[in-house]
């Protein structure tokens, strides 16, 4: 007789788990099936110390992607569940491919594939599928339970989430309507109404050493205007422990949130927080400001970059304003600025730009102008960023998304 040991099977058992509670779901009437298409093309430039430029100079970038996510949902009076698969055609010609997805960390297989995966000198062409969304969610009187790949999105940040331990996303990023979805198992309680916790056990990567990760959020009304949350955990063998408080003030929203990483574990830790404050003026213009400091820690749920891993370049401010331009189209734009010091101690700024115009076509479509330009210092001799935006290459992407 075999008997599972959940030590050295734990993808399995989860997946054997959702499978019957998704069984045991019935009867269930006849699930949604909708999908979003989108066709996106970017062309930039990458001028000396950018990446994507070549020894001889400047170099002309070119990329294009065709995506389909398929959505399979339903919702019952005690419980619900989800499927999506996205499918992706992605060519790249001299610029550099996307960096890894903080949430891969969190998944205990990938389920995905490339049918086609052409990479040459300055050219990759990639085509496939992945499982983003997998789970089932039951709900009783004050406790919902999900268990499967499913989204945790915690904080309250507007350009960062020091809190969204599980994977956030970036301030620049263009595709933000789905959440992408780690494998866990997680229980959200609600003692009031103006309370809730959930705590979450989630895997790491099959053939990952890093231990399984598990988190408790509590979030609670302060007073009339005001909110308070805290988080504890630990998360890829390391100790998180964090709080963040948001309210407003005549007006004006005001948040402050951080996280501790590495505290109890032999070293001081790293502390990564945000302060920031949101004002709409009377013409609808929505302006955010917020300054961020992560203390020179690695973030686990954050992908490897400069910012991250250099001291210089841990402070950032992020500006932005958002507008009904007409009731068609939308405008916003983006500011991040990085201090820095120079070789001889002056001070120096690393700045990024990112002007966004959407255009709703209708109910279902909308086609996305962006433009990116950043100011700083480029690559070193051996190719290593010297600056937080230094060395990213001026871009325009347009972009058409259809849901049905």
């Amino acid at each position: 007789m075999t008997v599972w040991n959940p030590a050295t099977d734990r993808g399995s058992g989860l997946v054997g788990c959702l499978a019957c509670l998704l069984l045991a779901a019935a009867p269930i009437s006849a699930a949604e099936l909708t999908g979003r298409a989108s066709l996106l093309g970017t062309a930039g430039w990458a001028g000396s110390g950018d990446l994507g430029a070549t020894a001889s100079g400047s170099e002309r970038l070119t990329g294009d992607q065709q995506a389909l996510r398929l959505m399979l949902d339903e919702a019952g009076e005690h419980g619900e569940w989800s499927l999506h698969v996205n499918t992706r055609r992605l060519h790249l010609d001299g610029m550099p491919l996307p960096m890894q997805v903080p949430v891969d960390r969190f998944r205990y297989r990938s389920l995905a594939h490339d049918w086609i995966d052409d990479q040459g000198a300055d050219s990759v062409t990639r085509a496939g599928y992945a499982v983003d969304r997998a789970f089932y969610r039951h709900r009783f009187d004050q406790l919902t339970v999900g268990i499967g790949r499913q989204p945790i999105d915690w904080g309250t940040g507007r350009f960062w989430q020091p809190m969204n331990v599980f994977g956030a996303f970036a301030p620049t990023d263009l595709d933000t309507d789905f959440k992408p979805g780690i494998d866990a198992l997680v229980a959200d309680w609600y003692p009031s109404p103006l309370s809730s916790l959930t705590v979450a056990w989630v895997l790491s990567p099959q053939h990952d050493p890093a231990e399984d990760s598990a988190a408790a959020y509590f979030r609670r009304q302060v007073g009339m205007q005001s909110e308070l949350a805290l988080l504890a955990g630990r998360v890829r063998g390391e100790n998180v422990t964090g709080a963040a408080l948001q309210g407003e003030v005549r007006g004006m929203g005001w948040r402050v949130e951080g996280v501790r990483h590495g505290i109890g574990q032999g070293e001081d830790g790293g502390l990564s927080w945000i302060a920031g404050v949101d004002y709409q003026l009377r013409d609808g213009t929505l302006l955010t400001a917020e300054w961020r400091d992560h203390g020179g820690t690695t973030i686990p749920s954050e992908p490897l970059t400069a910012d991250t891993m250099r001291p210089e370049d841990r402070r950032v401010l992020g500006l932005g304003a958002s507008r009904d331009l007409t009731p068609l189209l939308q405008g916003g734009y983006t500011l991040l600025v990085s201090p820095l010091r120079g070789a001889d101690g002056s001070r120096e700024f690393s700045w990024l730009h990112q002007l966004n115009l959407t255009w709703s076509m209708s109910n279902e479509s909308d086609l996305l102008l962006s433009l990116l330009h950043a100011d700083g210092r480029g690559l070193d001799a051996t190719g290593h960023p010297r600056s937080a935006f230094g060395h990213l290459p001026t871009t325009v992407t347009l972009r058409y998304r259809h849901y049905f």
